[in-house]
C-alpha cells in the first residue's frame, strides 16, 4: 500500500489498479487475489479495473471459481472493464489478447456489469489483429450486455 500511495502523489493522479492473469500462485496466501486488491485499492484510495478474461483465465489455471471471485469484487473502486480473448492450450490458458471472448468470458462480464451497475468498457486485442467488421461485433456484443443491464436495472 505505502508504495501505490507514494506512486500516486509523485503522479499527483491516483492509480488504477489491474486483477492480473496469473500461471504460478503462492506456496501459502493469508487472502484471495480479490480481497487483497480491494483492500490495496480502499487503503491506498485508488481504483479498480476489473479485467474479467484475467480472472476466467486465472480461474482456468488454478481451478477456482471464477463467479466467487466475482463476488468478493469491491464493485465501489471498479471504474473500468476488460474483455479480452486468450488461447486455450487444454491444461492452462494465456492472456494473449489474440482471440474473440469466449461465452463464458461474456458470461462474467455480464455478471461484473450487473453488480457494478455498469462501467466504462474496454476490448483488448493486441495479436492477430482482426478486421474491422470483426472488432466492431465484439463491441456489439458488449454494447448489448450493456443494454439488457440498464432494461433489468430500469424494470427492478
Amino acid at each position: 500500500m505505502k508504495r501505490v500511495k507514494q506512486v500516486q502523489e509523485i503522479l499527483e493522479r491516483p492509480l488504477v489498479l489491474e486483477n492480473p492473469s496469473t500461471y504460478v500462485t503462492f506456496k501459502q496466501s493469508t487472502m484471495g487475489e480479490a480481497e487483497f486488491i480491494g483492500r490495496l485499492a480502499e487503503e491506498a484510495d485508488s481504483s479498480l479495473l476489473l479485467d474479467v478474461n484475467n480472472i476466467y483465465v486465472s480461474s482456468r489455471n488454478h481451478g477456482f471459481d471464477p463467479d466467487e471471485y466475482l463476488a468478493q469484487v469491491r464493485y465501489d473502486r471498479v471504474t473500468q472493464i476488460h474483455l479480452a480473448g486468450h488461447t486455450d492450450k487444454g491444461t492452462h490458458c494465456i492472456d494473449t489478447h489474440s482471440r474473440p471472448v469466449i461465452d463464458r468470458v461474456w458470461e462474467l462480464y455480464a455478471e461484473s456489469e450487473r453488480r457494478s451497475g455498469g462501467r466504462a468498457t474496454l476490448l483488448e486485442w493486441d495479436e492477430d489483429i482482426p478486421s474491422f467488421e470483426e472488432t466492431f461485433a465484439e463491441m456489439k456484443k458488449a454494447a448489448k450486455y450493456k443494454a439488457r443491464r440498464k432494461r433489468v436495472a430500469s424494470v427492478a
